[in-house]
């Protein structure tokens, strides 16, 4: 196979997944709810809207500790970006890349060249199961092992974890791991719970629960 159809191919494979991937209509205006979200040992309420990708906000009755509305906002907008999602052609498409069909059981891993963060994809029955990125010394590779499908085929990560590797110093810095739970809502799905376990080089563990409820349409 010539290196043109090598990169057409995998333009094609790579393509085809993000187009199963699940996200809002473009006129979807959003939605706000209730949420309850903290560590184990202490939970906060707050109101949330999620109006667009990286379009997050929150508003808490009494104060709360920084790291912990930062890790709200911070998840907030990590789940708006995977439901509003970004189109293909005018970001990772843009790039040359290239497949590498040896067999694994992840699926082949697509190359993107002249990428900066020199990102890769493993793609599985239409479904991204491994993406890396880099910059600098550190490598962030997310695995993704159970999906939330719709009956329409397309997906959205219901448990995937998240490595950050540092190659100057020969070892991971932190490990997150995610379980999502999805529910119906306006013909679209929301967030109900976001659970994350991370673990950092000390072996210090930390565990932290999103829960969201009455959910608002936005713009409707």
């Amino acid at each position: 196979m010539s290196e043109s159809q090598t990169s057409a191919r995998a333009a094609l494979v790579l393509a085809d997944a993000f187009a199963h991937r699940y996200r809002y209509p473009r006129d979807f205006g959003g939605w706000s709810a209730q949420a309850s979200f903290g560590r184990d040992d202490a939970h906060y309420e707050a109101t949330v809207a999620v109006c667009g990708a990286g379009d997050a906000r929150a508003a808490t009755a009494v104060r709360v500790a920084a790291p912990q509305f930062e890790w709200l906002t911070q998840e907030l907008r990590s789940l708006s970006r995977t439901l509003f999602g970004h189109d293909f052609e005018p970001a990772e498409g843009r790039f040359a890349m290239s497949l590498d069909e040896t067999p694994h059981p992840l699926g082949p891993l697509v190359v993107l060249h002249g990428d900066p963060h020199a990102a890769t994809f493993r793609v599985r029955k239409h479904r991204i199961t491994l993406a890396s990125r880099r910059s600098g010394s550190l490598l962030e590779m997310v695995r993704v092992e159970r999906w939330h499908v719709r009956p329409d085929a397309r997906w959205l990560p219901s448990q995937w974890s998240v490595e950050v590797h540092d190659g100057a110093l020969g070892q991971i810095l932190r490990t997150d791991r995610y379980w999502d739970l999805w529910w119906p809502f306006e013909g679209e799905i929301v967030p109900q719970t976001r659970r994350v376990e991370s673990i950092d080089t000390l072996g210090i563990r930390l565990a932290s629960t999103l829960h969201l409820r009455e959910w608002q349409p936005i713009g409707a």
